[in-house]
């Protein structure tokens, strides 16, 4: 019964982040803070088992606002970082950390982008 409210919690999260996103480079890029204004998405990370133990899927795929072409040239091959969303009491919601970053990557399209996360975390992210 315990999981079944969690679960519920955390779904109740997920319909009240932030459409605005932040991706902060773990290594040095041109900018410390990159910020994107997305559509709106819903995120569920799926709890998975592995060699290494229980961990959480957070792979997502978010369309984003057309970024500016040198922001699109830095993400294109993929960039280790942490991924900031906020819900509506203002708590953070962080995908990656120092050690385990997010792989983020930005693919153009003709109106927007595709704001890609790769992550795989030992918590989740709503803990």
């Amino acid at each position: 019964m315990a999981n079944l409210l969690n679960i519920k919690y955390i779904l109740s999260i997920m319909r009240e982040l932030s459409i605005q996103i932040k991706v902060r480079p773990v290594n040095k890029m041109r900018q410390d803070i990159y910020h994107f204004t997305a559509d709106e998405f819903t995120f569920s990370p799926i709890s998975e088992s592995s060699a290494a133990g229980r961990c959480f899927n957070c792979n997502k795929d978010i369309t984003i606002d057309l970024p500016p072409e040198n922001v699109i040239t830095d993400f294109l091959p993929g960039r280790f970082a942490i991924v900031e969303f906020t819900d509506t009491r203002h708590r953070n919601i962080q995908i990656g950390d120092n050690k385990l970053p997010a792989i983020v990557a930005i693919s153009p399209n003709l109106n927007s982008a595709t704001l890609k996360i790769e992550c795989k975390m030992l918590k989740s992210p709503f803990l």
